[in-house]
């Protein structure tokens, strides 16, 4: 329900979950900008979480708040665990302040899989803008590697696969997000899907024969 007493409708719900993801970025940004991450920033992210249900609610959180609170359990926060929490905040954010010097880098940062690629009797769902081609282009070269294409995300998707081309690090902002948010709630709910990285999925091409432009 909403904070007026009704029920809030699917929009409404998505934005909200968008905002709290915004919000929460935001907050990983300004945390990792200066390439350490202390223990008290740590507990603060934590206790954030806690205190904002929504954020924690979203895949992102549910992530981290698992990593924090297996960093924080013992109660010594070891170097091994720092240095692993903050290569997970920086890959979320994009942020690569201590090699870059600015806030707004450009690395793609959205939840990429490494795994083995099958396309025979597998179902991809492809989105974003390619360097490969059109997406007719990679939609032909998919089907002709033996898999099947679908134009949204759903439980009978094996496989998401981002284009590379203008892909940013500012990812759920993108138009993709939306979908890769689909896909991580599909996966909490025990689907097995994955997001793959053009690069990934042109690898994976190659030895099917399937020409690269």
């Amino acid at each position: 329900m909403d904070e007026y007493g009704g029920f809030a409708s699917r929009t409404q719900t998505r934005h909200q979950g968008e905002r709290a993801c915004a919000r929460l970025l935001g907050l990983i940004g300004g945390i990792t900008a200066d390439g350490h991450l202390h223990d008290l920033e740590i507990q603060y992210l934590r206790t954030w979480l806690a205190e904002n249900k929504q954020a924690a609610e979203h895949w992102l959180g549910v992530q981290l708040i698992e990593q924090i609170d297996h960093v924080m359990a013992d109660g010594v926060i070891t170097d091994a665990e720092r240095q692993a929490l903050m290569s997970t905040l920086q890959a979320t954010s994009g942020v690569q302040f201590a090699e870059t010097g600015s806030v707004t880098a450009d690395p793609v940062a959205f939840p990429a899989d490494e795994c083995d690629v099958v396309f025979s009797d597998r179902t991809f769902c492809l989105t974003g803008k390619f360097e490969f081609g059109s997406r007719g282009q990679c939609e032909s070269a998919t089907i002709a590697a033996g898999a099947t294409c679908a134009d949204s995300v759903s439980k009978k998707v094996h496989y998401l696969v981002i284009g590379g081309a203008g892909a940013t690090a500012s990812w759920k902002q993108a138009s993709y997000g939306q979908k890769i948010d689909s896909a991580m709630k599909l996966r909490e709910k025990g689907h097995p899907i994955y997001v793959l990285t053009e690069s990934a999925w042109r690898k994976a091409l190659a030895p099917s024969g399937a020409s690269e432009s």
